[in-house]
């Protein structure tokens, strides 16, 4: 039940509000507004003094540590009952340069450096307007501009950390090579505070979008048919994006218009069919595209859903057998949960199987990954009933993906908090190597994350407000 981590699931201490009304006070006339699971304490970091100082205070006072940026964590990472918060969200510079700390002087780039707390829709409004556009990545490691622009490891050049040892380091591939790799997917929260990110950008591009609208939930199975048969072929051609059961919203930086009518001819036609509706339009840009299409969707904030994920294999796609049971799977929550479909074209890397760098080329396009988000909404505090009842429902829905696709994995950003094995299904065999980098790092484990590297597991204090896996 992610966006509200605030509250002690197992106290029912905090204070939701209604989402449709935040000023409504009815919700808490009757309760007690607490402070549920946030922490106690907040220092707002301001460089990387503060951190240091906060380390060497945790180390010699044994206070619990959390970190808290300025957006969400699905996993509920950024709130820790009784710790000391570092709130990174005033470092929210972004500026542009063509070299890494320590590069060679012929290797240049288009890149951004972004501190820690800046927010991906200013980003995005700020490139749209300077730097003659450019586009970075989706914040997310995967997203709708994926299948051309690749993972948010691919294109991550370097970082600037404070670790718990106490030491500002500078991580890219020509220093802390070590930390650069384990920084590109081993999880937030467990090898230090990350002050700024650079990243490579991409040239202002015009992109062609379109936008879905009107199918019902009595044809949605037949359009998941639809995109289980054709997501490779669609992928393949540059296209991302999301699905409903009643609507998709998806993004093509490569086409021409005429081009994207021809590849999505197959969708259009079922939609029209139906008596639905299809926009199909070229965008000035990928900024508004998506603060047309993409903030229009924002997910409401303050209900209670539950996320369960599983990356597909391509290979399950040219399998007559597999498709089945992958279009019963997810037909099968039609009726009781929203649907989130992403057809993406990924590297062959993905999921634990890190990228090199630079990233090869033969290796692109290589796996296909959907992304499924099953959620149940309440308004306030959800009783044990309802709690238990959702749990087990997404573990159902999500183990029926993992069925599919036993041998894939999971990404730790939308994923089921239960999720087995969860070593495996975030890193593969890369973690062993992580655990020994963490030891290398963090040789006191002042830092300690739900399900991150090391976790010290569900029966420490730290972990007091989740829901009981039981």
């Amino acid at each position: 039940m992610y966006p509200v981590w605030e509250t002690c699931f197992t106290t029912d201490q905090g204070c939701v509000l209604n989402y449709q009304d935040p000023t409504d006070p009815t919700p808490w006339t009757t309760q007690k507004c607490e402070i549920g699971s946030l922490s106690s304490a907040y220092l707002t970091v301001e460089g990387a003094e503060d951190v240091q100082h906060a380390f060497a205070f945790a180390k010699s006072t044994g206070t619990l540590l959390s970190i808290k940026n300025t957006g969400h964590d699905f996993f509920g990472r950024s709130v820790l009952k009784n710790s000391l918060a570092l709130w990174t969200h005033n470092l929210n510079s972004v500026r542009t340069h063509s070299s890494v700390e320590g590069g060679q002087g012929d290797v240049n780039y288009t890149a951004i450096t972004l501190g820690a707390g800046a927010q991906w829709y200013d980003v995005y409004h700020i490139t749209s307007l300077l730097w003659e556009g450019i586009i970075p990545p989706l914040g997310a490691g995967y997203s709708v501009l994926t299948p051309t622009l690749g993972l948010g490891v691919d294109r991550a050049l370097q970082f600037k950390i404070v670790t718990p040892d106490g030491i500002c380091r500078t991580a890219n591939e020509y220093q802390n090579t070590d930390l650069f790799w384990a920084l590109r997917g081993g999880g937030g929260g467990t090898f230090g505070v990350i002050l700024e990110s650079t990243i490579l950008a991409t040239p202002q591009l015009t992109p062609q979008g379109f936008d879905i609208v009107n199918r019902t939930e009595e044809t949605a199975r037949n359009f998941l048919k639809l995109i289980i048969d054709n997501g490779v072929e669609w992928s393949e051609a540059g296209w991302g994006g999301h699905m409903y059961p009643n609507n998709s919203v998806s993004v093509n930086p490569l086409l021409t218009p005429e081009e994207a009518l021809e590849t999505m001819k197959n969708a259009f036609d079922y939609t029209l069919a139906l008596n639905g509706s299809v926009v199909i339009e070229e965008m000035p840009s990928f900024f508004a595209f998506f603060e047309k299409y993409v903030t229009a969707a924002d997910v409401v904030v303050g209900v209670n859903p539950v996320l369960g994920t599983r990356l597909i294999p391509k290979s399950i796609f040219f399998n007559e057998t597999a498709k089945a049971q992958l279009l019963n799977a997810f037909a099968a929550m039609l009726p009781f949960a929203t649907a989130l479909l992403a057809y993406f074209r990924l590297g062959e890397r993905l999921c634990g199987r890190f990228m090199t760098f630079p990233f090869p080329k033969e290796k692109e396009n290589l796996s296909l990954p959907y992304r499924l988000s099953s959620r149940r909404r309440s308004r306030g505090m959800p009783t044990d009933a309802e709690k238990q009842e959702v749990f087990s429902l997404v573990d159902s829905i999500t183990q029926s993906l993992r069925d599919v696709a036993p041998d894939s994995g999971v990404g730790q950003t939308e994923v089921f908090i239960y999720e087995p094995d969860f070593e495996t299904a975030f890193w593969g065999n890369n973690y062993s190597r992580l655990l020994a980098l963490k030891h290398k790092y963090d040789p006191n484990g002042l830092l300690d994350c739900w399900r991150c590297v090391e976790w010290q597991g569900a029966q420490d204090e730290r972990y007091s407000c989740y829901p009981d896996s039981s």
